[in-house]
């Protein structure tokens, strides 16, 4: 039996999990993602949906037929704990109780047992369910799993204290069966952070499901529409009972009463990778060639094929939402299953690459001092030489990285041989680094202290960053931590701040950033620079602004933040410095450039 037939066959709607208690009967959308959940064929299965199409009792349902007729081990994650827990009383244990083929298998039911617990069902035949929240990395391991699924998946966090996605490490514990299984369902939050958006794109298709039209027999996928859209849903200003469906064939307009019945001569589709299927089992070209199973599959639903509202109400919703944002990015995710685009101030990469310059020395005219910023990544650090002059005008010097271990001192070395160099000034002087930050927030902490302690003579100091808006750029050092170091914390927020303002000013002056035509500072490189934007968030109808990456990689934004600290740190007095540089000067290469050091505590 397909899962499909399985659950129309054995499943139950219980009364403190739906409105509608009763015996399942699978919907005609729902049947190819239900079978799709339980074909061997398919490894992956993604669910990006609205509310309201009933995804929670599918994969009630899916597990149930796991445990019954397939026998395997399975595990559902939920985003925490405690969401688990509950999960498990409300929505598990009643499954149990009212699903007779799961009941028969079940003798410790209602009973202290310890094959009966909270986090864990097992079952007469020897297979196992497990119901945990994916916030904890300790939840992911010791468990062999032939099925694993990820309820609400982009409601978790996108590295589980910090080894790694949740995805990435649940669906390691399938490594060993011969039929893994990860089904992975949300409603999708925000675009370009949300987790259910990033599985659905590594499926490589997303298939939605195609309804003739009533008036003139033509498939297509249902869209949203609004007032100025050409198909979709439509209706009168003010008339929310007005809703209909404008055909994108015909244009003839047609009623929700009138395109509900032909939803049973639909199927999925996805026009771009050529994939169709009806029931999840049998897959097809458009042309109806078969083919192979995919072994990753994403299905897209929305609000407007649910059988549990009407596109009425979807039009009231949306009525609603007009002028405030809150509700117009819940109707979005909720309603469309969409994500959300969030409105941010960013950079342009492009804009930034394209100002490349040509230097006539390694360090030019204007710049009088050099400060270096160090990033600690779990396989390497990374560094960014700038020089400065007055007004903070800045230009990028070097650009390094250092690949191998950070909690071996032979990658310290290396940096250390590093921060010893000096870079050739336009005037013929050669200057050194005057001051390091090192970032100690990340796994090598005591790493970063044990290097900087006998190095801060020379302006090697630790650094970590403090979230949050309105905190002081610079703090004054502390020595309580366990290395016993002067360790400065930076406002980083207000640094980002301080940092796009500065990558936005398009003249040369006081500010402005400046980089080299180099290898080094390649496009790449401007990508992390941009990898940041600053976004308006509205708390209790109060605006706040946040820092959201909006790719993976943002490193050279962090090392430009952590130079911008190293700067102020050093404090430098740049008129007596650009005169000791100048040609008149007979100590140019005999001394280091005077600084006024103002550190409190020092």
């Amino acid at each position: 039996m397909t899962a499909s037939e399985w659950a129309d066959e054995n499943y139950y709607l219980s009364a403190e999990s739906t409105y509608l208690e009763g015996r399942w009967k699978t919907l005609c959308w729902q049947v190819a993602i239900l079978n799709a959940m339980g074909n061997d064929s398919i490894d992956v299965v993604n669910l990006v949906k609205s509310a309201r199409v009933g995804y929670t009792q599918m994969i009630k349902a899916a597990c149930a037929y796991m445990v019954a007729s397939k026998q395997r081990n399975q595990m559902i994650l939920q985003p925490t704990d405690g969401a688990a827990d509950d999960f498990m009383k409300s929505h598990v244990d009643t499954m149990i109780r009212d699903v007779p083929a799961v009941r028969t298998l079940s003798p410790w039911y209602g009973k202290k047992h310890p094959d009966n617990t909270l986090n864990a069902k097992k079952f007469s035949n020897r297979r196992q369910l497990w119901c945990l929240g994916g916030a904890t990395a300790k939840n992911y391991r010791e468990k062999s799993l032939d099925t694993i699924v990820y309820d609400e998946l982009a409601a978790f966090a996108p590295d589980v204290e910090k080894e790694g996605s949740p995805t990435f490490l649940g669906d390691k514990r399938l490594e060993g069966s011969v039929f893994r299984k990860s089904i992975r369902g949300s409603t999708p939050k925000v675009r370009g952070e949300c987790q259910i958006e990033r599985a659905a794109s590594e499926s490589g298709m997303v298939l939605r499901y195609w309804v003739p039209c009533p008036h003139c027999g033509e498939h297509q996928a249902l869209k949203w529409g609004g007032k100025d859209a050409d198909h979709g849903i439509k209706w009168e200003d003010g008339e929310p009972d007005t809703a209909a469906y404008l055909c994108e064939h015909c244009g003839a307009l047609g009623s929700y009463a009138q395109w509900i019945p032909l939803f049973k001569e639909g199927y999925w589709l996805d026009d771009k990778a050529n994939v169709r299927t009806v029931d999840g089992i049998d897959w097809f070209t458009r042309e109806l060639e078969p083919i192979k199973a995919p072994l990753a599959v994403t299905f897209h639903i929305w609000t407007a094929y649910s059988s549990f509202t009407s596109w009425t109400r979807i039009v009231q919703e949306w009525t609603n939402c007009r002028g405030d944002l809150g509700k117009l990015k819940t109707f979005v995710n909720t309603t469309l299953g969409e994500s959300w685009q969030e409105e941010g101030e960013r950079i342009d990469s492009n804009d930034l690459y394209r100002r490349r310059e040509h230097y006539e020395a390694e360090v030019p005219a204007g710049a009088v001092v050099l400060t270096c910023s160090v990033d600690t990544q779990d396989d390497r650090l990374e560094a960014e030489v700038r020089a400065w002059g007055e007004g903070f005008e800045s230009w990028a010097v070097d650009f390094r990285v250092f690949r191998g271990d950070p909690g071996r001192p032979e990658l310290w070395n290396q940096l250390d041989s590093f921060l010893l160099g000096q870079y050739e000034h336009s005037s013929g002087a050669k200057l050194p680094i005057n001051c390091t930050v090192i970032d100690s927030g990340g796994h090598f902490t005591q790493q970063v202290y044990d290097f900087v302690k006998p190095r801060e003579g020379r302006r090697v100091f630790a650094i970590k960053g403090l979230g949050g808006s309105g905190k002081p750029i610079i703090s004054r050092p502390s020595r309580a931590n366990k290395g016993r170091v002067n360790l400065f914390s930076i406002g980083v927020d207000t640094a980002k701040e301080l940092v796009t303002a500065r990558m936005k000013i398009l003249e040369p002056g006081p500010g402005y950033c400046h980089w080299p035509v180099s290898e080094k500072f390649d496009i790449e490189f401007f990508e992390q620079l941009a990898a940041e934007e600053r976004r308006t968030r509205y708390i209790k109808g109060r605006p706040v602004q946040e820092w959201h990456q909006v790719r993976k990689r943002n490193e050279a934004f962090d090392l430009s933040v952590y130079n911008t600290a190293a700067v102020m740190i050093l404090d430098p007095d740049f008129q007596s410095i650009r005169e000791s540089l100048s040609p008149e000067s007979e100590e140019k290469q005999r001394s280091e450039p005077a600084f006024a050091m103002k550190l409190t505590g020092f």
